[in-house]
């Protein structure tokens, strides 16, 4: 009777489909929340806003990844992450950590090419990613794993070199913005564009002789970086105006080899800078407005002239 019930049973079980060697995890939800990936390690960044610049500190999400990845994006359309692994393998990120790799190696690559900077498209059908060597941007279809040459950075200096850009959705822009590791210089590109038209504003300059290998946008049209050497962020007020700023928000600790993901339909996961609010930078004065304060000066004077013309008469010289 044991044999009949045991031989059953292992039949019934032979006939259930097999599991998938690792399921994939449910989508992130699109907030605030920046990640960074150092290394073959997804963290999500936590700012303590009480500490004096706000502390950048981490948690990790999951297990480590069997091989580093990095040029990865957030996907505002599906609420994953994308990346490139070492071996030009397509991954793909779930809130738990857990990584869907692409059945072979994104076709169309070698080994010759090296993609350290990227970002999900806004319509959410590729990523977009840089090849460091040969300064050309691809375009790999998230859905076939399959690579595009969209064109060279012909315009930009030679010199550039980006560690991480992010494209900013805001009133529905597809600009990528960067920073240059050596001069720290604001770089952007719209990777729509054929020819890939570059600029480089050196007016707004932020961790010169690093790179800047987290760069994460905002639903304000903002940027937020983070410096390698130092772990600190900075963030850069309306970088497509023709005057954007830079500021520092937060501290963290140094990090190599490290990428950042967030969703840019959301706000910034750092506090305004101090001596700002929002996009619009505070005056120094408190209650009224520039303007108001320098007409009242200019009245408080004519009406102290006025008074002292009354009480000193003009003598008559003839």
């Amino acid at each position: 009777m044991k044999k009949t019930i045991t031989t059953l049973a292992v039949a019934a079980l032979a006939s259930l489909p097999a599991l998938p060697a690792s399921a994939l995890g449910s989508a992130f939800t699109c907030d605030s929340v920046t990640y960074q990936v150092v290394g073959s390690q997804l963290k999500i960044g936590e700012v303590d806003k009480s500490k004096s610049p706000p502390k950048l500190t981490y948690t990790d999400v999951g297990a480590a990844n069997s091989s580093a990845y990095n040029a990865g994006g957030y996907n505002t359309v599906d609420n994953f992450i994308y990346a490139v692994e070492s071996g030009a393998h397509l991954l793909k990120i779930a809130s738990d950590g857990s990584v869907e790799r692409s059945a072979g190696t994104i076709t169309g690559l070698d080994s010759s090419h090296f993609f350290a900077a990227g970002d999900v498209s806004a319509d959410g059908e590729s990523l977009i990613t840089i090849d460091n060597t040969a300064k050309s941007v691809w375009s790999v279809d998230l859905d076939t794993a399959a690579a595009t040459d969209i064109g060279t950075m012909n315009s930009a200096p030679t010199s550039v070199d980006i560690g991480d850009f992010a494209i900013v959705q805001s009133g529905g822009s597809t600009t990528a913005y960067g920073f240059d590791t050596t001069t720290g210089a604001l770089v952007s590109f719209d990777p729509t564009e054929d020819p890939i038209s570059v600029q480089v504003n050196s007016d707004v300059a932020v961790g010169a002789g690093s790179a800047k290998g987290a760069v994460w946008s905002d639903s304000s049209g903002n940027l937020t970086t983070f410096v390698n050497s130092t772990g600190d962020v900075y963030l850069v007020k309306d970088p497509g105006s023709a005057s954007p700023s830079a500021k520092k928000v937060a501290e963290g600790t140094a990090a190599a080899g490290n990428d950042g993901m967030k969703c840019a339909l959301a706000d910034s996961a750092f506090p305004p800078p101090s001596g700002s609010s929002g996009n619009s930078e505070k005056l120094a004065y408190t209650g009224a407005s520039m303007p108001v304060v320098v007409l009242s000066s200019v009245l408080g004077i004519l009406v102290l002239m006025a008074g002292a013309a009354v009480r000193f008469p003009r003598r008559d010289r003839s």
